[in-house]
């Protein structure tokens, strides 16, 4: 009888080694299955496997080759312990796998380049969810941070926030030569290196990138006009989205863009009058609920689909404006109507945000 010797469908190795699912296509499905399993903490790179052992990760080089003579002959030399910081799981400790090369006896160690950048315990897919904070919250760090901590339990430093923002800025000017004209501005009061300063970004709404960003001092009308001017300098100028400090809107239209005011903090304002109303006022409980039913209708206007309704609306409200509470009669006139382009520009033009938020 003639023995004809099989061989494994993996002809690219150097070395044979031979397992009973190499033979059986029934147990090849099931050592499939259970590497899937195993390995579903991956979600990286093929080359690696990773895996949940008693809270702790394990991270082991998929193929074991030799960097240094390409070997797929290695020996298992024990773990290195690492913590990494993932955006689902949070802190994690993680054991990587140490390896000896049996032919060239090398020692080498799991290349997590895919996972972690070198010298860094945040994982990549964790610093790339940071980043896409940052057209959430303006660039603003202290939201970015708080919501980073509510959501993993990390508390990431404002320092290495803002050195991720400017570092991707950096890149990306490389490829955005023009920007789009559709701005968005903020300042936050933030504490730098234990000193309170003014943080000053401004937000390409269309590219979705943060295009500048400055401390300052103070929040002055010279510094607000200093910092718009010269980071705005020889790009277009259509619009500029920002909440309603008085300071801003005479700043921004002199510089040659339209004004947006932030509806969030429109809505947030008008809520704060009303409220400082009813207190000061001792308003009944039946005036109370009038005047939320005619807040409702100012809302209303905000959520207009087109310019020209909302400009009806308001015209049927200053029509039954005597009918209205005084503390919406108020807002009506003195807030809304002299504005009201500054409110609802966006109806206009659907590319300029109507919040900064």
């Amino acid at each position: 009888m003639t023995i004809v010797k099989s061989f494994a469908p993996i002809s690219c190795l150097n070395h044979k080694q031979y397992k009973l699912s190499d033979f059986s296509e029934s147990l090849s499905k099931y050592e499939f299955e259970q590497g899937k399993e195993r390995n579903k903490t991956n979600k990286y790179d093929n080359s690696l496997v990773m895996y949940f052992k008693k809270d702790t990760l394990y991270i082991e080089d998929n193929f074991g080759v030799c960097p240094s003579c390409y070997s797929k002959s290695v020996s298992f030399d024990g773990y290195n312990d690492r913590l990494l910081y993932f955006y689902d799981e949070g802190a994690v400790n993680a054991k990587i796998k140490r390896y000896t090369c049996d032919n060239c006896g090398n020692n080498f160690i799991t290349d997590l380049n895919e996972v972690v950048e070198p010298g860094c315990n945040y994982t990549r897919l964790f610093k790339e969810k940071v980043l896409e904070f940052v057209a959430l919250f303006l660039g603003l760090v202290r939201k970015i941070a708080y919501k980073v901590k509510k959501d993993t339990g990390i508390d990431i430093s404002h320092t290495t926030i803002e050195n991720w923002i400017l570092k991707t800025k950096n890149e990306n000017k490389d490829i955005i030569k023009e920007y789009s004209g559709y701005y968005e501005f903020d300042v936050e009061h933030t504490k730098i290196k234990g000193e309170w300063n003014y943080r000053y970004t401004l937000f390409d709404s269309t590219h979705n990138i943060s295009m500048a960003d400055d401390v300052y001092p103070e929040e002055t009308k010279k510094y607000i006009n200093e910092f718009l001017d010269v980071n705005t300098r020889n790009q277009k100028k259509i619009s500029i989205t920002s909440d309603l400090d008085d300071k801003y809107k005479p700043i921004i239209e002199k510089l040659g863009f339209k004004h947006q005011w932030c509806l969030v903090h429109a809505r947030k304002n008008i809520n704060k009058t009303i409220q400082d109303h009813i207190k000061e006022n001792n308003i009944e409980k039946d005036e109370i609920e009038k005047i939320k039913d005619y807040k409702n209708k100012i809302f209303d206007l905000f959520d207009s689909t087109s310019y020209n309704k909302s400009k009806n609306d308001f015209n049927n409200i200053l029509k039954d404006i005597k009918d209205y509470p005084e503390i919406i009669r108020q807002i009506t006139l003195k807030q809304i109507m002299p504005n009201f382009e500054t409110y609802f520009l966006f109806l206009k033009d659907p590319k300029v945000p109507k919040t900064t938020n």
